[in-house]
């Protein structure tokens, strides 16, 4: 899989394949933002493994760029894991990867490429606090990857959802998830939802959206991160569908 370049046209985005996003860039960077997304065998953050990921380096003009890459986690998958990515453990463990032409590497393989596109970026995800991010953090000391997370900023769009929309009726609008994020925020259905790259694109899309509905919100990093933390023990939803899902994202 390639790596793959958004390119910004006025105040829309030009997708892979060649439609127009028409997200405003309100959101101020002074360094770029990384979003990122897992597929795992498991819902376990210190002991499940990345199976395929997805980092989308949002830059300070707009543009996106995209580093996909299939990986072999030596394990098998839970079948929970299975239904809900369609991997299987004899495709991620052999064939899975370059449309079958070469295996998917191991993670620790991966190290390098992974720590200088990340460089100094901050983080954002869905759910990326409690999920993605101690995930990432545990894979990184299993593999012998010179990660730190050290002082970057953490914006979690899972929190702004729950923080920000107090009168959602988890009966009749279900779980607070990447789904009815996008269904919310963006007017579509999450197109590829449970593949790494498309849950990361629709996670920028909801960001810009988010502070484009609610004003009172931080147009910076810092600001939106400070937010984040300060109302992380509000990134919870009552449902148990809505627990995080293998991938990070419950979409």
């Amino acid at each position: 899989m390639r790596a793959l370049e958004h390119a910004a046209i006025g105040h829309g985005l030009v997708g892979p394949r060649g439609a127009l996003r028409s997200q405003p860039m309100i959101l101020t960077l002074k360094r770029p933002l990384v979003f990122l997304d897992f597929e795992t065998t498991g819902l376990d953050t210190k002991n499940d493994r990345i199976v395929e990921l997805a980092f989308v380096r949002l830059l300070p003009d707009g543009r996106r760029e995209s580093l996909v890459r299939p990986v072999n986690p030596g394990i098998a998958l839970s079948k929970g894991a299975t239904k809900v990515t369609g991997i299987h453990s004899a495709d991620a463990c052999g064939l899975f990867g370059d449309g079958g032409k070469k295996p998917a590497q191991p993670l620790r393989k991966l190290g390098a490429e992974l720590v200088e596109f990340l460089a100094d970026s901050d983080l954002a995800g869905f759910n990326q606090i409690n999920y993605d991010v101690p995930l990432w953090l545990n894979e990184c000391k299993r593999h012998g990857i010179p990660f730190e997370l050290g002082r970057r900023h953490q914006v979690d769009v899972k929190v702004l959802f729950n923080v920000c929309e107090t009168t959602w009726d988890r009966f009749l609008m279900g779980p607070r998830n990447l789904g009815a994020a996008v269904r919310h925020y963006c007017g579509r259905e999450l197109e590829g939802a449970h593949s790494a790259e498309a849950d990361t694109q629709a996670t920028i899309d909801v960001l810009l959206a988010q502070l484009a509905r609610h004003p009172q919100l931080p147009r910076d990093v810092p600001g939106l991160s400070e937010f984040c933390s300060r109302n992380s023990e509000k990134n919870r939803d009552e449902d148990p569908a809505a627990a995080p899902r293998a991938g990070g994202a419950t979409a």
